[in-house]
């Protein structure tokens, strides 16, 4: 082959990944560190069930920074906490439960996904908070899409409060920052409950690369043909 005709296969290559960047959905986020391993997201009544978790930390003189996740890939809850988070003069016991969502709705949304309580417990069953506003908790949750990206809402036992939130990374998961446990849920926003994107209405990305494939290796078919038959003329 030419070094034209080579070059030309190239254009016609950079022609098509530029169609397929501009056709394929965008990612939230558009890169990963590693490969992400999400399974199906496990919902509180059906099976199987949503995983529960807890941790005790012993007698210490200060809390350990530490973490506690349920059992998913990845974890469909998590709470990390920095050192001297709880007062530790007693073992403390950190949980989280998926729960029944309660009546009271979001302000900003649907939930989407199960409520988990986080919950933290000295040793006479007395519940915690973090010692001051500059230990917050922080709290992961994994929600079923990220476009949009829910919000995390936490619920106090008598009304929702929307939370700053972030894109965690692997298979949905968002994270807030939080002076106060309780019940926390990804809401998504709008009022409508997020769903998986559409398997139908439109083209199909696997169709649009497929089809650009096939287009790449027909134009290089050719020049090589085109080629072939040049050489072969006396």
């Amino acid at each position: 082959m030419t070094a034209r005709r080579g070059w030309a296969v190239v254009l016609v290559a950079m022609f098509a990944l530029t169609l397929v960047w501009r056709f394929l959905p965008a990612g939230s986020p558009p890169i990963y560190d590693g490969e992400c391993i999400a399974d199906p997201y496990e919902a509180l009544g059906t099976s199987p069930a949503p995983k529960a978790a807890s941790t005790t930390f012993p007698v210490a003189a200060t809390f350990p920074a530490s973490e506690v996740l349920t059992g998913e890939t990845p974890p469909q809850a998590q709470i990390l906490m920095e050192t001297g988070t709880f007062a530790n003069s007693t073992p403390v016991t950190v949980s989280i439960t998926p729960v029944a969502a309660p009546s009271i709705k979001p302000p900003n949304g649907t939930i989407e996904g199960n409520v988990y309580r986080f919950s933290a417990l000295n040793a006479s069953g007395i519940e915690l908070e973090p010692t001051s506003a500059s230990v917050p908790v922080y709290v992961i949750l994994r929600g079923l899409t990220s476009a949009p990206a829910p919000v995390i809402d936490r619920f106090n036992g008598a009304a929702w409060t929307p939370l700053s939130t972030l894109n965690a990374g692997c298979g949905n998961t968002f994270e807030v920052t939080s002076s106060k446990l309780g019940e926390f849920a990804a809401v998504s926003p709008g009022g409508a409950k997020a769903a998986p994107p559409p398997t139908s209405g439109g083209i199909p990305a696997v169709a649009i690369i497929g089809g650009l494939a096939l287009l790449l290796i027909i134009v290089v078919a050719v020049l090589f043909t085109l080629e072939r038959r040049r050489s072969a003329t006396p």
